[in-house]
């Protein structure tokens, strides 16, 4: 039986380089990302692979992501939550909606892809789900305030649907990425400036590179695969040792 996964961020990014690997691994891939038509052209011409709208955010767009999977393939083994979006600034900068957007996003929309999917894995007789979190749920950097808060959040929340669901057969696990060459790490700095902060980050990572999102990818996979099939409620950093490194200089 072909595996079916469901990946939400699938438009850009590690998102979209999770969902060309799932399928080059078999899958059937259900891409959903909240802009239709990086996700129609992801999977056009491609067998086993559909595309839909959703924002992560909305109840009602996550069920339809869920539903599709079983309406299209006959169900869903797979959960992949990549969808996450980023505005920083310190507490007292931060706007209330700035705020709202980061954690409903990131939080919110993780317990609402896993709310929506668990009845579909359950009746599969069990399945995967890998929530994204970051090195930043667990050091910080300046103003990295709603992103850092909705990332821990994020782990926390995996440890706990591990536990939850681990009577069901369904494993819920966590990827915390490091610096990742996407479009989201590059965002707020203007064009002209991004080789020279290229260059400072790459410093600041012991392997001496970004990552690229297939690296990130290739993670998640594993985490979804069986040969990880007694892995469960547990964070795997991808950070290039990032968080390995103490900043002291002696």
């Amino acid at each position: 039986m072909q595996r079916v996964a469901l990946v939400t961020g699938a438009g850009s990014g590690i998102g979209r380089a999770t969902a060309q690997l799932l399928h080059e691994r078999g899958y059937s891939v259900v891409a959903a990302d909240i802009n239709a038509d990086p996700v129609q052209q992801l999977v056009a011409g491609l067998e086993n692979a559909i595309a839909v709208r959703c924002d992560v955010r909305v109840a009602d767009d996550v069920r339809d992501a869920v539903a599709a999977a079983e309406e299209r393939f006959g169900g869903l083994d797979a959960v992949a939550h990549i969808a996450g979006v980023e505005v920083d600034y310190p507490v007292d900068i931060l706007r209330e909606d700035q705020w709202d957007v980061v954690v409903d996003t990131n939080l919110k929309g993780t317990y609402l892809v896993c709310a929506a999917a668990v009845p579909a894995l359950r009746r599969r007789g069990g399945g995967a789900i890998v929530t994204t979190g970051s090195v930043l749920g667990r050091v910080s950097m300046p103003g990295v305030t709603a992103y850092a808060a909705s990332k821990a959040g994020v782990e926390a929340l995996t440890r706990a649907m591990a536990l939850d669901y681990a009577p069901d057969k369904i494993r819920a696990n966590c990827v915390l990425p490091g610096s990742t060459d996407t479009p989201l790490m590059w965002a707020a700095i203007p064009p002209e400036q991004i080789p020279a902060v290229r260059v400072e980050v790459e410093k600041q990572i012991p392997l001496g590179r970004i990552a690229a999102p297939v690296e990130i990818a290739r993670v998640i996979a594993f985490l979804l695969s069986d040969d990880a099939g007694f892995m469960t409620g547990t964070s795997i950093r991808a950070d290039g040792g990032e968080l390995t490194r103490s900043p002291l200089r002696m």
